[in-house]
This record gives C-alpha cells, sequence and structure tokens, in this order.
C-alpha cells in the first residue's frame, strides 16, 4: 500500500523559517553578498539538502506534535526564541564585522563541516523515529522505545547533533559567540535529556533500563 502524498508545503515552511531569518539579518537588500561567501551558501543548500533527505522518504514528521503528556514546554521556549534571535543575529554581525573572527575562509568551511555531520546525524535520527519525533518531549500515540539505527547506540543522538550543528552554523559567520553558544546548547541538551528519560523512564519501566545499560547517552565511549 503506498503512502499518502508528502505535505510539501509543510517542509518548504520549515525550510522558509530556517532560511529567511539569516537573509533578514544580513540585509534583504544585498541577498547577492549573502550568497558570495561559498560557506554561507553552502549552509543555504545544506538546509534544503536536509529538507528533502525527510520530505523524499515520506516519513510525515511533525516537528510540534504533543501527545498524551508534555514535559518541559518553557524549556523549549526559551531555547526555540534564543535559536531565532542567533540566526538573524550571526548575519548581521557578520557582514558588520562585529564579535567576529578574522576573515579566515578555512574557520567558515570547518564550520560548515560540522554543520554537515550534525545535519547528517539528525537527519539519521529522523529516519528512524519517523512520526514519533517531535520538538516537544513529549509520548506519541502507541509510542515505541525506539532502539535502531543511531539508537542501539546512543540515546539522543539528535541532541548531538544539534550541538554539532550550532557549533558549525556560528563558525559558518565566524562569530566569537560560538563559545557562549556552545555552552547554552550544552545546558539545554543536559536539562532536556534528563526530561525526557524520566517520561521515558515512567511509561516503559525496565525495558527503558535495561536500554540505558547497555548505550551510551549522548557521545558514544565519553558519556
Amino acid at each position: 500500500m503506498n503512502k499518502p502524498a508528502q505535505p510539501l508545503g509543510r517542509y518548504l515552511f520549515y525550510l522558509a523559517i530556517t532560511v529567511v531569518p539569516m537573509l533578514v539579518g544580513w540585509g534583504v537588500h544585498d541577498v547577492g553578498g549573502f550568497f558570495r561567501e561559498p560557506a554561507r551558501a553552502g549552509y543555504v543548500g545544506l538546509a534544503v539538502l536536509a529538507s528533502l533527505a525527510v520530505f523524499v522518504p515520506r516519513l510525515h514528521v511533525q516537528p510540534f506534535s504533543k501527545g498524551s503528556q508534555v514535559v518541559g514546554r518553557g524549556l523549549l521556549r526559551a531555547y526555540m526564541a534564543s535559536g531565532y534571535v542567533l540566526v538573524v543575529l550571526l548575519p548581521f554581525a557578520d557582514r558588520r564585522g562585529l564579535v567576529t573572527f578574522t576573515d579566515w575562509e578555512a574557520l567558515r568551511m570547518a564550520g560548515l563541516a560540522l554543520c554537515v555531520v550534525g545535519a547528517t546525524i539528525r537527519v539519521a535520527g529522523l529516519w528512524s523515529l519517523g512520526r514519533q519525533f517531535s520538538g516537544h518531549a513529549t509520548l506519541q500515540e502507541n509510542h515505541q522505545l525506539v532502539q535502531t539505527g543511531l539508537y542501539r547506540h546512543v540515546r539522543h543522538p539528535m541532541y548531538l547533533g544539534a550541538v554539532i550543528a550550532t557549533a558549525g552554523l556560528v563558525l559558518v559567520f565566524r562569530s566569537r559567540l560560538v563559545f557562549p553558544v556552545l555552552v547554552w546548547n550544552l545546558t539545554f541538551v543536559l536539562l532536556r535529556m534528563g526530561q525526557e528519560e524520566r517520561l521515558l523512564g515512567e511509561h516503559f519501566g525496565s525495558e527503558f533500563e535495561s536500554y540505558c545499560q547497555r548505550t551510551w547517552r549522548l557521545l558514544p565511549y565519553v558519556y
């Protein structure tokens, strides 16, 4: 049986709210200037490819779906608000040379490489979670404890991907904010993992405890 058609408009919308704030921060009257820098143009291309990687396999991801139980809404709102400020601020500062490293192309390209690694991890996580993925820490209808793909080894691979990709994004725009942004991202991730694991532990009980014993929390062989 064929899966129903994908809501293309949804993915175009999510792509737009990722890219458009950057162009606004840079200056919409100079879009050409934004894309003349290879790493910035490469980041936008990566965002398009990542969206297609979700759309083409028909994953039917609903990033903000709420299941039977939701925890940590305030933390998520704070993280999302800071993210939108960041994607406007970074190109604004880059164009004007504010709080930036010396315009060293290798630094930007290193940032783009981190974005590729982080996005790849996140897309692989989405392929494993499918409909169960949500930006909220929640339990979906008929929720299953996913233990396939990257989840065979790491309990929170998508958070790992987010930390890597965000650090890369800051470097793409040669910003010295990379260190405080990294600290904030790690703080959010640690708090968020605690919320999710408490929720899953209460729901799955001994099955989740056994899963925790044989997997790494965030980074294999480290944590």
